[in-house]
């Protein structure tokens, strides 16, 4: 079906475009936040521009173009000649992919908007973490935030009871945020050391409420699979002990969005 095919490519154009967009945003906040620098308004209350953190150059638009400046500016500063780290295409590529699948799996609908919407923030728990190891909680909020809206919707197009929602989402959040708290506990004091941080018990609370309860054993479980295979690879890339967790779960956590685990139990 040709009309199909163009709309197809129609679509996944708009799928890209906009995970380019969102990916040059997820690259600055993940930049931003754990530096404390304002990512949405200054405080003269105007839009917060970015610049080199070198040299303090202010970025116009076209050295914002997701991916494609970098790659023409070969990866350095166009006023100072400071590199400028990989990690920034990278994430912008991660929400782009992120963006994509969420088209493969959901479409391109109006009320999947807030699925779309949580891809950039995901992105940037993620990297945050992987460099800095902490879930900052206005990213999580923010998650669930996005959560409660896409439970909002399902409930006003009759995709999901009211009854569902406090039996499955709500209490998920709160089994979720209960149970891993228990477990950063006990496993705080057989290993003497901490196990989970306060942020991944936020975030476990967050999936929850995305998730419902009947995900909790599969989640754990994929989660538990790929932290043994992230700490492993830790080890032998950085040669540290510590690592962080919230990678593993936010991959397990996006992973269930798609896939039903609670017909496995």
């Amino acid at each position: 079906n040709v009309l199909a095919d163009e709309l197809f490519i129609f679509e996944i154009i708009i799928v890209v475009y906009l995970g380019l967009l969102f990916g040059s945003f997820a690259s600055a906040i993940v930049y931003r936040i754990p530096r404390d620098i304002p990512w949405i308004k200054d405080k003269g209350g105007s839009a917060s521009r970015s610049n080199c953190p070198n040299c303090g150059y202010k970025l116009r638009f076209w050295d914002l173009i997701p991916i494609f400046s970098w790659v023409f500016l070969k990866g350095r500063c166009r006023s100072c000649k400071q590199k400028i780290s990989i990690i920034y295409p990278v994430i912008e590529l991660s929400t782009v992919l992120g963006f994509v699948v969420v088209y493969i799996f959901a479409g391109l609908y109006w009320d999947q908007v807030f699925l779309y919407l949580l891809i950039p923030f995901l992105v940037a728990l993620l990297y945050i973490d992987l460099e800095h190891f902490i879930l900052p909680d206005e990213l999580v909020a923010i998650m669930a935030a996005c959560g409660a809206g896409h439970l909002g919707l399902m409930l006003w197009n009759d995709q999901i009871a009211l009854e569902t929602i406090f039996y499955s989402n709500i209490l998920g959040a709160i089994v979720f945020g209960l149970l891993s708290w228990v477990l950063g506990i006990t496993m705080s004091k057989i290993l003497q050391k901490d196990a989970l941080g306060f942020g991944d018990v936020k975030l476990f609370a967050a999936v929850g409420l995305w998730l419902g309860v009947l995900e909790l054993p599969v989640f754990l479980m994929l989660s538990g699979v790929l932290g043994i295979v992230f700490a492993l690879a830790w080890r032998g890339i950085k040669k540290e002990e510590v690592f962080p967790f919230g990678p593993a779960l936010i991959l397990s956590f996006f992973t269930l969005l798609f896939f039903d685990g609670s017909n496995l139990f």
